[in-house]
Order: structure tokens, then sequence, then C-alpha cells
């Protein structure tokens, strides 16, 4: 029986491990028949096993981007705060409220967490004529929560964070010191930190209001940056802040640019669809194969005395070995490639890498388990069939 068992190396046989196996015990654990030679068919042809494994990987692997894609614009809208948008409300004051009575009318309110008073203004750098935008947010005492992805928050005097936009244009990195000028003032400021920057194509660079007010000590808050409590409504806060302050207050919610994304989830559903369609016709054929491999051998089997149960158990074994491989080659491959497409879009545009999300552990293996499990499930109908063919059948098509 084991040389007439075909689909195994170049001589016929089974490998050692599958004869001991199929014997018996293997490290004193007793295998099921099927469960052995259904391994021993997945992989024994290895040229044949890795050209099916790698067709049926190749549209797992580009769904699990699409999810990748997918997670991570769901990040944008729901933690905000990680991509550079911890502020959910801009306010400015009117000119003749001092920056204590705005501040303490703003933190009035029950749902505002946190105010953080700061300025914005252009500022030109040497050797390029666009102006960039230079922010200060917060102050020593309350530091603004910028998203990080390289080095560290400014702390101290002169420090500051930048975008991916303002140190490839001016070709610097974290740890380099730039100088700049806004209005008749010169301002030099250690980058310390890469800031993910969603605004002004990255070509930000931001420290801290007390930073700003070292070079003009007459620097007042043009524009405060509000933190709510999670769970809290941006649009009601703000109509209760314009009622609180009638003609005083300018409120406007933070403009989310994943808002402009949403479109592109119908986008990524649509691709997992037809992927999902590819990787079908890819699965149809290697189960087709599968089949015609099994009667080949369907003589053998059953005169060892396998039931057709116990050979159809083989055929959807094989299968479901196939497809694991697969997923776990395609998962394997298309985490770190989602990250790199993701990163390098980040890069890109400005914002900078870092921004990338990969789905959830669950997410990943129910969508393994689904992928195996009707692999397993195609394969039981044509395997059931084919192993209760007739002897004369059989015969005919093994010849």
């Amino acid at each position: 029986f084991l040389g007439a068992v075909r689909g195994g190396p170049s001589d016929g046989r089974l490998s050692g491990v599958a004869r001991r196996a199929l014997a018996g015990r293997v490290l004193g654990v007793r295998l099921p028949p099927a469960l052995v030679l259904g391994w021993h068919q997945a992989f024994a042809r290895r040229p044949r096993s890795l050209g099916t494994t790698a067709r049926l990987a190749l549209p797992l692997l580009l769904i699990v981007v699409a999810m990748s894609a997918w997670t991570t614009i769901d990040r944008f809208h729901r933690s905000p705060e990680r991509i550079g948008l911890p502020t959910a409300l801009t306010v400015r004051a009117d000119a003749g409220l001092t920056d204590r009575d705005a501040r303490a009318l703003l933190e009035s309110d029950p749902e505002v967490a946190a105010a953080y008073p700061g300025v914005e203004v252009a500022a030109l750098v040497p050797g390029q004529t666009a102006t960039i935008a230079l922010r200060g947010l917060g102050t020593r005492a309350e530091p603004y929560p910028y998203a990080l992805a390289e080095g560290r928050a400014a702390r101290g005097p002169d420090e500051a964070v930048a975008g991916q936009g303002l140190l490839d244009l001016l070709d610097v990195r974290v740890g380099d010191w730039v100088r700049m000028t806004v209005g008749d003032h010169p301002q030099i400021l250690h980058i310390v930190g890469r800031s993910i920057e969603p605004e002004n194509a990255g070509r930000v660079v931001s420290t801290s209001l007390d930073t700003l007010r070292e070079n003009d000590p007459g620097l007042r808050p043009s524009l405060y940056q509000l933190r709510l409590d999670p769970g809290a409504d941006p649009h009601e806060v703000a109509d209760r802040l314009t009622a609180a302050g009638p003609g005083r207050l300018d409120v406007h919610t933070v403009t989310n640019p994943a808002d402009g994304l949403s479109a592109l989830r119908g986008v990524v559903l649509g691709l997992i669809a037809v992927l999902a369609l590819i990787g079908l016709v890819e699965l149809l054929t290697a189960i087709g194969g599968a089949v015609r491999e099994g009667e080949r051998d369907l003589l053998a089997l059953k005169a060892i005395g396998l039931s057709p149960r116990q050979i159809t158990a083989i055929t959807v074994t094989a299968t479901g070995c196939t497809a694991l491989a697969a997923v776990l080659l395609g998962t394997a491959l298309g985490l770190p490639l989602a990250h790199w497409l993701i990163d390098a879009q980040g890069r890109s545009s400005g914002i900078g890498a870092g921004i990338a999300q990969s789905p959830s552990a669950g997410l990943l293996v129910l969508f393994g388990a689904a992928a195996v499990l009707g692999a397993a499930g195609l394969a039981a109908l044509p395997a059931a069939r084919a192993a209760r063919r007739r002897l004369a059948d059989t015969l005919s098509a093994v010849a």
C-alpha cells in the first residue's frame, strides 16, 4: 500500500513520519489515517504544493492589505487624537477678552476637558519662497498633546516638533536645528520629534506658546484648541459656548481629513469581494486537482479497508491544510506589506509614516478560520462523490 499511494516523494513512498503515523503513533499521539494521508497529499509533492499554496495566498494577501486599509480609515474616525487631532473645537476669542477670561469662559463648560491657548503664523525659511506654518500651542505647564511618530515631545526652551512635510521640505531630521523668520523676528528651533500632521501637507513646525513668547513677549493667544471629554458631541458643545459668549467667541469644529475618505470604504469592500471571488476560483481549481489526485489512489485506499467517509476526509484534510498554509503565508506577508504601502502614502502626502493600523488579532483569526473552514466545506461534496464511485469507473479513471 505504501508504494501504491501516490503524491509522495519521487520514489512514490510516504515519508518516515507519515509511515509511522499511518501505522500507529507519532510522539505518542495516535493520528487518524485520514489526517496523515490528507497532510501527505497536500504537501508531499513540493513544486505542485508550493504553486497551489502561492496561488491561493496571493488573493488572501491582498485581502489582508485591504483589511488594513479599512482598519486605518476606521482608526481615523474613532481615534482622531492618534493621527494628530487631539482637539475637537477651535475657538477664536474677541479682542476684548483677556486670556484668563477667555480660558475661564471656555473651561466653564462641563464637557471641555482642556483649553490650549495658541497662535499660528506664517514663517519663512532660508532657501524657500513658500511659507510654512509655525504653531505655538499649549504651555510648558499644560503641553499640547501632539501625536508623535518619532522622537519626543517638546518640553524645553526652543524645542519643537515638525511634520513630515516640513522635514522633507528642509531636508532635515529629528535632532537638527532650523532657522526661520516670523515677521521681523528670527526664530531658531531644535526639532526633537516628528508629529503626525494631517494639515498643510505636513509643512508645520509646532512648539509651545511660551517658546514663542520668549522671542516676542507681547504675543497673545489668537485661538484656543479645545479637548473634549470622551463621548461629548462637538456640535452641542459649540452651541453652548456660542450661547455663553454671545458675539465674543467664534467656535468651529475641527475638520477630520478622514471624513473625505468615507467613500473609500465602499471601494475597499468591492475590492475585498473581487479578491474573494478570485480566491474562490483558485480554490475550486485546487479542489478539482485534489479530487483527481485522489481518484488514482482510490483503489489502494479501498484495498486497505478505508471507508468512503475516510477517503472523503483525506481530500477534505488536504484542501484544509493547503488553505491553512495559504492563510498563514498571506497574513505573514500581507501585514508588513500593508504597513509599508500605507506609511509610504502617508510620507508622500506629508502626514508622515506611523499611521498604518493592522486588523485586530480576533479579526485575523476569524478571517483565517472562515477561509480554512470554507475551503474544507467546498471540498466535501466533490470528494464524497469521488469516494463513492463504482469500481468500474475508478478503473477507467486510473487507466
